[in-house]
């Protein structure tokens, strides 16, 4: 069966209610929305008192269409003095409505949260999509695309199932059995499914992949509802509880990390070299926030796109909390490289490929139109994202170790991590033990592998260098362009282009080398040269993990590891090989730190604490620590 591609719902009204057009459904029943989604997916109190005092409470649903049930939702855990300490909600859809389609046919009770979601609604494209609430407190992600394909590759465990597509008769497919025995799989012992729909296919299918069902009292016209109860032996999967967490190193990607686990109410310390947060190569003033565009959707595709997403995400929240501004949304051009890249970009369009952009994310222009937008004579056109612009990264370091809460320790070196108990302890320069947690993530870019003791974690240090120019150079350009190198002006005077990378083998390299090598940059983007001026350089080394993609998960013990294959090099398909409880790494990040800490520092999170990935599983085996290790010895160039 074919997969179906995400595209914008179409609503309208029939007879006053929500009507799809599509599926010729209304996307409620008539005697009322917020009602059916009370009596039935709440299913009265039920909801509610499951999730009374737990830590965190995981929803899983088929089926988003406006809202309501989430809405409902959110509005009884805002009520609920008992409830969870932490929601997460994950929904599938893949015909997503728009933001005012949200606000507009919102039930009564619902306008307060329906146009909180409304103001965070993501634009419609296919993947992970993360969005927050109460403080990070609740957390919805919704993953846009069609639900067969979606249900067979989810990371998460639930503990009640929403099954709420339109009528078999008009949408088999969010019925189908083998969705619902994909998405019975994710289910904890005892974990409930609610559904208004009574079909014998439907019951048969869920009883049969282990829910114990019941009819109970339907509601308005529909006499009837499921509801349900795992009772299949679900195997259990251990992880380690996470007391405290120490975490080595606050530049973009430490930081970041403090913020997702304080957010789930771990007590975090921050220990940093540094006299204050991002003060390493993340303390650029100004860095470009903006996606890439390739025509596949590898994983460094998906991770720029929805890293993209989610950090605009948390440096709005992060605004908002704290009114410093940290981000201006002047819109990006990614500029084609040369006009066979341009002609591959227009080819890739036309196909839809990875799939059709909706222009309130990214529009392919002509070199004229791209000129227009940018302010300056480009060379070629290229992809304009609106939503890109610039990111004050080392203010972003710094209001995200402060708005976690997390203690913050500067100016100070890490020696060394050893293991006593279930600890680990933090040693210093002076052999003395500085503090120790239940959990440690090193977050210190090329210095990881040291800390980590491990030779074959493949980062790979790209020392490089920003040409500062003066305030009134490129003063006509309206937002940043990158090619094989950017440009950028901002507001405050800020002007740079960029940037080298540094590698011994294209040395040496002198001050005045890499400001030549960054003008020949800027003139590759213009049509004429631009005269200016250099005042001053901005300098840097970055981490890049293998691949160019960044290392996020669980340290491994490389002479562990190795001893294992050793003796059984079968093992080498075995995912957590070697893996040192409590120890974690995120690094690697490169030149793209702004657009993919965010998102890696939730991959981490929920790797430590078992709660749902805001990305597609298949992510994590590419961003694990271990995969450059592996590699070398499949390759056998490890004896």
């Amino acid at each position: 069966m074919d997969i179906v591609t995400v595209k914008p719902a179409r609503v309208e009204l029939n007879d006053g209610k929500p009507y799809s057009p599509e599926f010729g459904d209304i996307y409620a029943t008539r005697s009322g929305a917020y009602g059916q989604a009370c009596s039935v997916f709440l299913s009265g109190r039920d909801i509610p008192s499951r999730w009374a005092s737990k830590n965190t409470f995981t929803i899983l649903e088929n089926g988003f269409g406006l809202g309501t049930n989430f809405l409902a939702t959110l509005k009884a855990w805002r009520e609920d003095p008992n409830r969870s300490e932490h929601l997460d909600y994950v929904s599938l859809e893949c015909f997503p409505v728009s933001s005012e389609e949200i606000q507009n046919y919102c039930a009564p009770q619902l306008c307060l949260e329906a146009s909180e979601l409304a103001q965070k609604w993501p634009v419609c494209i296919p993947g992970y999509h993360t969005l927050y609430f109460d403080d990070g407190r609740v957390r919805l992600i919704l993953i846009f695309g069609d639900s067969l394909s979606l249900s067979k590759k989810l990371a998460l465990s639930y503990d009640a199932l929403y099954l709420d597509g339109f009528a078999p008769s008009k949408n088999p497919r969010m019925w189908e059995p083998e969705l619902l025995r994909n998405l019975s799989r994710y289910a904890n012992e005892g974990a409930t499914v609610t559904t208004w729909c009574t079909s014998g296919t439907v019951r048969r299918t869920l009883e049969a992949a282990g829910f114990e069902l019941q009819k109970k009292e339907g509601f308005g016209k529909k006499r009837e509802r499921l509801f349900g109860q795992m009772r299949a032996r679900r195997s259990k999967h251990l992880i380690s509880p996470v007391r405290d967490v120490v975490v080595i190193g606050a530049g973009l990607a430490g930081a970041n990390v403090a913020y997702s686990l304080a957010k789930r109410g771990i007590d975090v310390r921050v220990i940093d070299e540094g006299p204050v947060p991002g003060s390493a190569a993340s303390a650029l003033a100004w860095g470009i926030l903006h996606p890439h565009f390739t025509r596949d959707d590898s994983p460094l595709a998906v991770l720029s796109r929805e890293g993209f997403l989610l950090t605009r995400n948390r440096l709005r929240e992060l605004q908002e909390q704290t009114g410093i501004a940290l981000f201006n949304q002047s819109g990006c051009l990614q500029m084609a490289h040369s006009d066979e890249i341009y002609e591959q970009w227009l080819d890739a369009r036309t196909h839809r490929l990875p799939f059709s952009l909706p222009t309130d994310y990214g529009s392919l222009l002509t070199q004229r139109e791209a000129s227009e937008v940018s302010g300056l004579d480009l060379r070629r056109g290229g992809w304009f994202f609106p939503q890109a612009g610039m990111a004050r990264a080392g203010a972003f370091c710094r209001t995200l170790i402060e708005a976690s809460g997390a203690s913050y320790r500067s100016n100070t070196t890490v020696s060394s991590l050893v293991k006593k108990g279930d600890c680990w302890q933090i040693i210093g320069s002076f052999a003395e033990v500085m503090d120790e947690a239940s959990d440690v993530v090193v977050c210190t870019a090329i210095d990881s592998a040291r800390l980590l003791r491990a030779d074959y974690l493949g980062l790979e240090a790209l020392p490089g260098r920003i040409t500062l120019l003066r305030d009134t150079d490129l003063t006509q350009l309206k937002c940043p362009v990158s090619g094989e190198g950017y440009m950028a002006h901002l507001p405050d005077g800020y002007c740079g282009v960029g940037a080298t990378y540094e590698l011994k083998r294209n040395g040496p390299w002198t001050e005045e080398k890499a400001h030549c090598a960054n003008l020949e940059k800027l003139d590759s983007l213009l049509n004429q040269s631009a005269e200016v001026v250099v005042t001053g350089a901005y300098c840097g080394v970055r981490a890049a993990g293998p691949g160019r993609l960044p290392v996020v998960g669980h340290a491994v013990d490389e002479g562990a590891f190795l001893e294992a294959l050793r003796k059984d090099p079968h093992l080498i398909e075995q995912l957590n090989l070697a893996e040192q409880a409590g120890l974690w790494v995120l690094s690697g990040l490169g030149s793209r730190g702004l657009s993919m800490a965010a998102l890696c520092s939730e991959v981490l999170a929920g790797l430590m604490l078992g709660v749902p990935m805001p990305t597609e599983p298949r992510l994590l085996k590419t961003l694990a620590p271990s995969r450059h290790l592996r590699r070398q010895w499949k390759n056998e160039q490890i004896l």
